[in-house]
């Protein structure tokens, strides 16, 4: 694909970080000229969150261009990551201001929305940028609501950011575009967090989800997970537990170290049975010991005079009487939340009951391909007896009931995390789409594959998904064996394409074709 200059991109502004396959592709196989090439060097760092490697290869690409396009392009995307590491540029900010008119139309709409945006941060300009709602792309229309919203929240017109919001919300699925999707949600649900917590709640489900479905990792979207964290421990959910774990599975951007720290205070233990006699768990035994006088009177004398050393699980579950708030000493805390999950395992046990085979298979295989931890479950043949077990739903709720984690599986494959959740509903799309016998044969051999291979194929799988029904302008092109596993599975060749693209390495894509050929040979 020949490409002119930037404005040949258009099509991959419109998805905005939901376009990294045909950047790869681009930047791999396609005739682009330096400046778009430099562009989308300095868009791929900012998708993962890489801010700071991001203005220092934008200023570069700025000293290194003739186009005055591609520069104010470059240096607009600047004052938008600068913002991210918590710096103002009220120069640059200016300086782009005062070129608007000498901007082409393509771009000026891109930088009028990045100066509205820039507003929202607390920034009070002499004059705030005016704007005129009908002459907009779709794309550029739903960042510009988000942008208006979040200007008018800064400046405490909570009912006017609320519109704003719902309509970026709106135009950004028709499209779609994942980033103003999850932004314009999550926004809200920090905004309103305070006055409204439990739809603060819901809407940050929602943004975790689209999250989950759309993105492997967060990168500059990992705010959304901030806010759930923080939204659950205000409530004292027990999902927090699950909310920190999938945390602390995935990289980290360096803006939320801090978040890291304070998850993984609650990430569970599943295999403690015992615990040191602390302070503080003596101060909570005396708080709660004789309200429900569970215990001996020479049992609780023993735990907070010192002399018991260790506390057993089952001592501390016959003190809890109600809910635990997430304040609680960790011992407390860590068997209650066991003790929900165990709850839980018997509800969705029996929800399972009631679905025919063929579905419990796509849940368990939805479950398994979409969870970002899972060694207690990859060896070969306990995958495979989990697997074969559904079919006999008594014996496999007897068989995964023999652990924490295989309990809380099983309630995964009812009702997971929203995070893997979205996860479930892309790989979904792929499975879906396999006719029963082809499923079955897919299976099989994806249960004698190592789980390194696994992981690859459910991450190529997922991106199927998420690429399914999306329409770049251009047709991706790669090896003859993705159009081989697409006929062999009843899959669409384009998304698979654009999945197989969405591996950066090339190593990784090599490694990629031989397990489809795999998967379909003979």
């Amino acid at each position: 694909m020949k490409m002119k200059g930037i404005e040949s991109l258009k099509e991959i502004f419109k998805y905005g970080a939901f376009s990294l396959p045909v950047a790869n592709y681009l930047l791999c196989e396609g005739n682009i000229p330096g400046d778009c090439k430099r562009i989308l060097d300095v868009l791929k760092l900012a998708w993962k969150g890489n801010f700071k490697e991001a203005i220092r290869r934008a200023d570069k690409a700025v000293e290194n261009s003739r186009s005055e396009t591609a520069k104010y392009f470059l240096l607009a995307n600047k004052l938008v990551f600068l913002k991210y590491t918590g710096k103002v540029d009220m120069n640059l900010y200016r300086y782009l201001k005062r070129n608007l008119p000498k901007m082409s139309k393509s771009i000026r709409d891109t930088v009028i929305v990045t100066l509205i945006n820039f507003e929202a941060s607390g920034v009070k300009p002499l004059r705030k940028m005016r704007v005129w709602k009908n002459n907009y792309r779709k794309s550029t229309l739903s960042f510009l609501y988000l942008s208006l919203a979040r200007r008018e929240a800064d400046s405490g017109d909570l009912s006017e950011a609320v519109h704003g919001y719902i309509q970026a919300y709106k135009l950004s699925r028709e499209i779609p575009h994942p980033t103003c999707m999850v932004s314009s949600l999550n926004d809200l649900a920090w905004d309103i967090k305070e006055k409204h917590p439990k739809l603060a709640y819901d809407l940050s489900k929602g943004a975790v989800f689209w999250l989950g479905y759309y993105r492997e990792e967060p990168g500059n979207l990992f705010g959304a997970l901030d806010t759930l964290f923080v939204v659950e421990k205000d409530m004292d959910s027990p999902s927090i537990h699950s909310t920190a774990h999938i945390i602390v599975s995935l990289p980290v951007p360096e803006d939320y170290l801090s978040l890291l720290k304070k998850a993984k205070k609650f990430v569970l233990d599943y295999t403690g049975s015992t615990y040191p006699n602390t302070s503080q768990l003596r101060r909570y035994v005396e708080k709660v010991a004789w309200k429900g006088k569970t215990l001996s009177s020479k049992g609780i004398s023993d735990i907070l005079k010192g002399k018991t050393k260790m506390i057993r699980a089952d001592t501390i579950r016959k003190l809890l009487t109600s809910g635990v708030d997430t304040g609680a000493p960790f011992p407390v805390w860590n068997e209650w939340i066991k003790m929900e999950i165990e709850r839980k395992y018997r509800e969705s046990s029996e929800k399972l009951k009631e679905l025919p085979f063929h579905q419990r298979q796509i849940l368990f295989l939805t479950t398994y391909m979409a969870l970002l931890d899972r060694e207690f479950l990859s060896r070969k043949e306990k995958l495979k007896k989990a697997y074969t077990l559904l079919e006999d739903i008594e014996s496999f709720a007897d068989f995964m009931a023999k652990d924490h984690r295989t309990m809380e599986f099983v309630v995964s494959m009812v009702k997971a995390h929203p995070f893997v959740e979205g996860r479930k509903e892309a790989v979904k799309r792929a499975l879906a789409r396999m006719k029963r016998k082809r499923l079955e044969r897919f299976v099989l051999r994806y249960i004698e594959m190592k789980e390194s291979d696994r992981k690859l194929l459910d991450r190529f799988l997922r991106n199927y998904g998420r690429y399914d029904g999306v329409r770049f302008g251009i047709r991706l092109k790669g090896p003859e064996v993705v159009r081989e596993f697409a006929k062999k599975y009843s899959l669409k060749v384009q998304p698979l394409f654009a999945a197989f693209w969405c591996e950066e390495d090339g190593r990784v894509r090599r490694r990629l074709e031989r397990i489809l050929k795999y998967m379909f040979l003979n």
